[in-house]
Formats: structure tokens, sequence, C-alpha cells
């Protein structure tokens, strides 16, 4: 039975916030794109790194309630404004769209910085 954007979200939140790679993975399908302001990465080993990356520049992250906070679901398609906070840095106002087609993260876009605390 196929997911709802909503349940692919909650899970996907759960394995960032707790640092399982492999779960994180599980979400994208074998080709999906991600594309943020440092490039675009094509496939699972691609996005490993950059996911990699940001939980290792924000260290148990947490995510920040703001009242600027946004979630959007049209069919496929999703719009999310976030922030986060961690040991070492925050994030305020970041905005990612993901595109799910079969059940996984087909396309997605992410745009956030990275501020020491």
């Amino acid at each position: 039975m196929a997911r709802t954007m909503q349940q692919i979200l909650e899970h996907h939140n759960r394995a960032v916030l707790s640092g399982d790679y492999e779960e994180m993975l599980e979400d994208y399908a074998d080709d999906a794109v991600m594309i943020t302001l440092e490039g675009t990465f094509v496939g699972k080993e691609a996005i490993k790194g950059v996911l990699e990356n940001l939980l290792k520049n924000m260290p148990n992250m947490k995510p920040m309630k703001t009242s600027g906070d946004k979630l959007l679901i049209e069919g496929d398609t999703l719009l999310l404004r976030w922030s986060a906070e961690s040991d070492i840095a925050t994030i305020s106002n970041a905005v990612d769209t993901i595109v799910v087609k079969n059940d996984k993260i087909w396309r997605q876009t992410t745009c956030f910085e990275t501020v020491p605390k």
C-alpha cells in the first residue's frame, strides 16, 4: 500500500532527527535528484553526502517551532518552510520542495543557511 505524502514526510523527519542515514535514504528513489544552493545531486549516494553534511553541521538537530513554519501538500508535491536548532548551530526559514513518485522522494529542492551559535 502506497504511503501518503504526510506519511513519507513523517518517516523522513523521524529518520533525519535520529540521524539514521539508511532510513533517510529509504525514502528516496534510486534516480532521485536533490538541488541545493551548493549544486545538484543525483542518486542516493550523492544525496547521502548532502544529508551527512547537514547532520555533521547540525548535531542533535531538533525542530524549532516558529510562526513562519508552513506545510502545503498538493497531490504528489510538498512545500515546507522549517527551522531547526542543534548543539552548535541554527537554521531559520529553510524551504524545501519535494515531489514523490512511486512512493519515494523523486525530486527535492532545499535552501537553508546554517548559522553557528
